[in-house]
């Protein structure tokens, strides 16, 4: 009998994976008896944004740009410590390239809170991150684990996964209708679609000329359209869907979002694991880097 053809490689996918591996980083881990039970990530990630901005903004005024609610006056050009590590753009977010690079994530199953540094910049602020939690907070216990490159932080070993959300996976805003739970069809898209954002991001990351990044940022929206249809699939769905009533940091407007809560088994091909790999670290959905849509992958077999 001829055994079946392997799968045609897609293109540049194994050059994207070696490109985010090499990508240096480093991470805490704190003892979920050191986390006060009413303290969330969104507050976490708040306090450290709030320091950087005002601690580490490279603009020449006895205000940083926070303050005086500017967006960042020297964006992605490199001698902004505080753009490096949470991008601003007073009314819109960061540009759709940028990421925050100190990643506050929840990991239930290890009783512990983690707070991961992407790249060099950001690891080399890890000490000071802790110290502002430590302040603000009181966490203490932390622990430094074994992780050098994003590549440590790559899940292996198994074809099927239950992935777990963490915290609220926001769907979208005031989208309006009938709140129903997604079936596997949506929340495959949804998946896919956070792939190809946080693909997009980390690949920026990676780079430091902004046309590289951008051009990066394009062959990761090409390598994700031909690989993760085939790669990835969702084979069971225990999600509820539940409005959730939010207001804007910016201007205090009121919004309704769609969230979603529980959890989905997947059967993932070896080439895609890298990729579902990125949304574990950074979350997905909208507001990811705001401490929603957080996920646990547990390897299944």
């Amino acid at each position: 009998m001829t055994p079946p053809a392997r799968p045609a490689e897609v293109r540049g996918a194994r050059d994207l994976v070696a490109l985010w591996r090499a990508l240096p980083a480093a991470a805490l881990g704190y003892p979920a008896a050191a986390v006060p039970p009413d303290l969330g990530l969104s507050a976490l990630g708040d306090t450290l944004r709030a320091r950087a901005w005002r601690e580490h903004c490279a603009a020449p005024a006895l205000a940083s740009c926070a303050d005086l609610g500017h967006s960042c006056a020297q964006a992605g050009s490199g001698p902004c410590l505080a753009d490096a590590l949470f991008p601003m753009r007073i009314g819109g977010g960061a540009p759709s390239w940028r990421m925050v690079t100190l990643v506050v994530q929840w990991r239930p199953a290890l009783a512990q809170l983690r707070l991961i540094a992407l790249g060099q910049t950001a690891r080399g602020m890890l000490g000071w991150a802790a110290r502002c939690l430590h302040g603000q907070h009181g966490l203490v216990g932390a622990e430094p684990l074994p992780v050098v490159t994003l590549g440590d932080l790559e899940p292996t070993g198994a074809a099927r996964w239950r992935l777990t959300f963490v915290t609220p996976w926001l769907v979208g805003k005031n989208l309006g209708g009938t709140v129903a739970a997604p079936d596997a069809a949506a929340v495959a898209r949804e998946l896919r679609k956070a792939i190809r954002t946080s693909a997009h991001k980390l690949t920026a990351l990676c780079a430091r000329d902004e046309t590289w990044q951008r051009i990066g940022a394009h062959l990761a929206h090409h390598v994700a359209e031909a690989l993760l249809p085939g790669g990835l699939a969702v084979e069971e769905v225990r999600v509820e869907a539940q409005p959730l009533d939010l207001a804007s940091r910016g201007n205090a407007a009121r919004f309704q979002a769609l969230t979603w809560s529980g959890e989905v088994v997947l059967r993932v091909d070896e080439a895609v694991l890298p990729w579902l790999g990125l949304v574990a670290i950074r979350g997905g959905g909208e507001n990811a880097d705001k401490g929603f849509g957080g996920v646990e992958l547990t390897p299944l077999s």
